[in-house]
């Protein structure tokens, strides 16, 4: 019987490591099970952001290019009442020669307004000192009355879009040159 209870007692003494090592074994099992869980969470989470990614790239390229291909719509639109004023304007068959210029200058004015409410604007340069970021110096004129690389006269107008130069000018400069004595 002692051998027995001895034989048990170191059945025993070895059956607790192995259980608890069982133990250990079942708690690190579930651990691994929720970290596999949460990997292939993580990595379908991956794929769907991916995906999404790839979706946004698609629509912003589509957005751009409708932009590109639609973005004057308004401007046009409002272009159109211009056209259809000088469509009117070359209806008109009365003689009054007057009236006829009047109705151009009235067609100018809108297409002006249309073109500023688009930030389109003419650049204002005569009597100003030459600015080759404006515009362009197609000649050179003698004058004593005004300081010389000073805009005296605007051969073509220049506009800028907003902050930008949409078209410089083209203008004459002044110049001085005093006498050697």
């Amino acid at each position: 019987m002692m051998e027995e209870k001895r034989q048990s007692e170191t059945t025993q003494e070895v059956q607790e490591p192995i259980d608890a090592k069982d133990a250990k074994i079942r708690e690190l099992e579930e651990k691994l099970q929720k970290l596999e869980n949460t990997a292939r969470i993580i990595n379908q989470r991956y794929v769907d952001l991916q995906r999404e990614t790839e979706y946004l790239k698609e629509r912003y390229r589509r957005d751009l290019e409708e932009a590109k291909k639609y973005g004057y719509e308004k401007f046009a639109f409002e272009l159109l009442e211009v056209v259809d004023n000088f469509e009117r304007a070359f209806e008109y068959e009365g003689s009054d020669l007057e009236g006829f210029k009047k109705g151009f200058e009235l067609i100018y004015r809108e297409l002006l307004r249309i073109l500023e409410k688009y930030g389109i604007k003419e650049i204002e340069l005569l009597g100003k000192e030459f600015d080759p970021y404006l515009a362009e110096a197609v000649d050179r004129e003698y004058s004593e009355d005004v300081p010389p690389n000073t805009v005296i006269r605007v051969e073509r107008k220049g506009y800028t879009l907003h902050d930008r130069v949409l078209r410089p000018a083209k203008v004459v400069v002044s110049y001085y040159q005093e006498e050697i004595t």
